[in-house]
């Protein structure tokens, strides 16, 4: 693996270029037999919410990648944003802001924040340029019940013989720590909320993997079925005033900007032929 969160197709393909990317790769080579390993990944969320014309450049460098996307129940996601945010923002008084139902909503508005937990319009926006076949699609409480036939079926995607000795032995011996200081519970409107905003989205997205996550749509349904009157009229007038001109605005300036973007990327990266997809896998 590469070192993490490179964020090379969305950001440094246009400041770092495609020979900065490679370099990550290089020392790749195995500890038993020293030999060169075939197979090389790395992970980097902001991918999610790559729009199309930079999924085709993607797709114009690498067009054999193997690609993992690993969904969570995007009310839980958003939280475990929010935690994340406050953890790393380095201001006192995190379990306060936990509870400030402002400076919640706030973060969740915002467009990439939002954008995240649209996993239809991920999943679309990146089997349209590589395919379904080219697309592993994983939930993330599989990660947790079942981590090692989660990674076994990961391997066995990108093309490797899954040892599970192995895979039990180095989760036993490797422990990831959890910095976020925010422990708080969610409050009833806030879960009430991201589950309206989230729930015709997720159905559509429940449709398109053929039920992968009913149980999600499930929960929302009975969160929104169990809201008052109010909460509704609180929600459609926050929509109405804040959420909605936002998403507008940037459906808007998205294409000009995107076009930008990669317009630059592309002329940082001399070295895109057809070739370039069996450099590295």
């Amino acid at each position: 693996m590469a070192p993490k969160e490179p964020s090379f197709f969305n950001y440094n393909c246009r400041q770092k270029g495609l020979g900065w990317y490679l370099q990550l790769f290089e020392g790749s080579i195995d500890s038993v037999t020293d030999e060169r390993v075939d197979v090389r990944g790395e992970i980097s969320p902001n991918y999610a919410v790559m729009r199309p014309r930079e999924v085709r450049l993607a797709h114009d460098l690498f067009p054999d990648l193997d690609l993992i996307l690993i969904v969570r129940h995007p009310v839980d996601r958003m939280w475990s944003a929010l935690r994340r945010h406050w953890t790393f923002s380095y201001l006192d008084g995190v379990g306060e802001i936990g509870t400030d139902e402002a400076c919640i909503l706030d973060y969740a508005d915002q467009y990439l924040s939002d954008a995240f937990g649209d996993y239809r319009r991920i999943y679309k926006n990146w089997a349209t340029v590589f395919g379904s076949d080219q697309i592993l699609l994983l939930r993330f409480e599989r990660l947790r019940s079942d981590p090692d036939e989660t990674l076994a079926r990961i391997l066995k995607f990108v093309g490797v013989d899954p040892d599970l000795e192995w895979i039990r032995s180095y989760r036993e011996s490797t422990s990831v720590p959890n910095r976020s200081k925010a422990d708080v519970d969610m409050p009833a409107y806030i879960r009430y909320y991201l589950a309206r905003r989230y729930l015709n989205r997720t159905k559509k997205f429940n449709v398109l993997t053929d039920g992968l996550v009913q149980d999600w749509v499930d929960d929302m349904e009975a969160c929104v079925s169990e809201a008052s009157s109010i909460w509704e009229a609180r929600y459609q007038l926050r929509s109405t005033v804040r959420y909605r001109p936002v998403q507008w605005a940037h459906r808007l300036l998205d294409p000009v900007r995107m076009w930008w973007k990669v317009k630059r990327a592309r002329e940082n990266l001399p070295e895109i032929t057809t070739d370039v997809g069996s450099v590295e896998k």
